[in-house]
């Protein structure tokens, strides 16, 4: 027997549409219901230009108290596992563009593709949908902080480094926000940088001036003003007018004020010097010289930079000469002589004396620390002279200074019998 057809229209259409139905119910997503509401919470609200952050959406069913955009969560319950939520933004990019719920939650994540703003990121699904704004680099800045190490340079010049950190409005860092350098004076090593991990950009700075860098990161700017030092200075102050040779010469030496020097050395010309160590306001200095000329005189330091600062002045030096007189010169022998005082002048008071030799010319010497004497002469050596021929006696005196050559003079005294 040969199976029978079915052949009714009616029958035949209902047949053959029906896995039709069955297959476009399969393929119909699971939206969420009326009255849904969809809350966005992100792990960050801020990021850098390279950052991602994971974004939560939670769907509520039966929890509205408004519409649309405007609902805000209420009591109720999570949506159908497998709701289809749908993400867009403005800004950077969604993955995955749709995912399904699970206990009423989905997460994606918003990378941000290198630009800066502030990038709106939607979530939809049914007649529910809810956004969040999220500020991308720059677009997050709220203030700009700069700073510069060391905050001076030497008046020769130097290298700064300038550290400019972003910040959101809480105070925290911005990582990944390009920051932009630019100066009054000097040369920048880079005019742009990135923030780094702690939300610092740097660059150098390269000057001999004062200068101001400013920092400009999402409409944001901060200066740091760098201060280029004077130069230190010093001088030596040399007195005027000759000095004499083995008395003491005084100069004075003095840095610039405010400023101190160190190593500081004066050389006196001659052959010495003296080393008078760290100073920062006018130091004395005294030299004896033991000859006389024209003699250079340099002081050099060491500023707080490192520098060699100088200074140099000429002096002039002479010598003195002495002489000599007695009292009671002629004397006589019939008073078995007499007692005769010798006084040196020429000296300077200023000059120190070691020593006064004294050779009387009698065969008897002596030596003293002044520049006076007595000395008692008496009959001279056989032969004695003849009747009132005078005796001549030569006293040679030699001055001994401390600093400096030898003076002598002579002084001749009458014996008188």
């Amino acid at each position: 027997m040969v199976p029978r057809r079915f052949t009714h229209p009616v029958l035949l259409g209902l047949l053959t549409a029906a896995p039709l139905v069955l297959v476009a119910c399969d393929k119909v997503p699971l939206l969420a219901p009326a009255g849904t509401v969809i809350t966005l919470v992100s792990t960050s609200n801020t990021l850098p230009i390279n950052g991602s952050t994971d974004v939560v959406a939670v769907l509520i069913e039966n929890g509205s108290t408004g519409t649309g955009a405007n609902a805000t969560a209420g009591s109720g319950t999570p949506v159908h596992n497998g709701t289809l939520v749908s993400f867009t933004t403005t800004l950077g990019k969604v993955e995955p563009a749709e995912a399904r719920t699970n206990n009423g939650r989905v997460t994606v994540k918003l990378t941000a593709d290198g630009r800066s703003g502030k990038a709106t990121l939607t979530a939809f699904s049914g007649g529910a949908s809810k956004t969040l704004e999220v500020t991308i680099g720059a677009a997050a800045a709220e203030r700009v902080l700069v700073s510069a190490a060391p905050t001076s340079v030497p008046a020769s010049g130097g290298t700064v480094t300038v550290s400019a950190r972003v910040e959101e409005a809480s105070g925290n860092p911005i990582v990944g926000v390009p920051v932009a350098f630019t100066t009054t004076a000097g040369t920048l090593a880079a005019t742009s940088a990135v923030t780094n991990a702690q939300g610092v950009a740097t660059t150098t700075l390269s000057t001999t001036l004062n200068a101001t860098v400013t920092a400009t990161a999402g409409g944001k700017t901060g200066t740091a003003a760098i201060t280029a030092r004077s130069a230190t200075t010093v001088t030596l102050s040399v007195p005027s007018g000759a000095q004499t040779v083995g008395a003491p010469v005084s100069f004075t030496v003095t840095p610039s004020t405010g400023a101190t020097l160190s190593n500081v050395v004066v050389n006196f010309g001659n052959g010495r010097t003296q080393n008078l160590g760290t100073i920062s306001g006018a130091t004395a200095a005294a030299h004896f010289f033991e000859s006389d000329g024209i003699f250079l005189v340099r002081v050099t330091g060491t500023d707080a930079d490192g520098a060699t600062v100088s200074a140099s002045g000429s002096v002039a030096l002479v010598g003195f000469t002495i002489s000599a007189t007695s009292t009671d010169a002629v004397q006589s022998f019939a008073l078995k002589g007499g007692l005769v005082t010798f006084s040196i002048s020429g000296v300077p008071t200023n000059v120190s004396i070691h020593s006064v030799d004294w050779d009387f010319g009698d065969g008897n010497t002596a030596s003293t620390n002044s520049l006076t004497t007595t000395h008692r002469y008496t009959v001279g050596p056989a032969p004695a002279p003849a009747p009132n021929v005078p005796l001549y006696r030569t006293v040679l005196i030699t001055v001994r200074p401390n600093f400096g050559p030898s003076r002598t003079t002579t002084v001749q005294v009458i014996l008188n019998q």
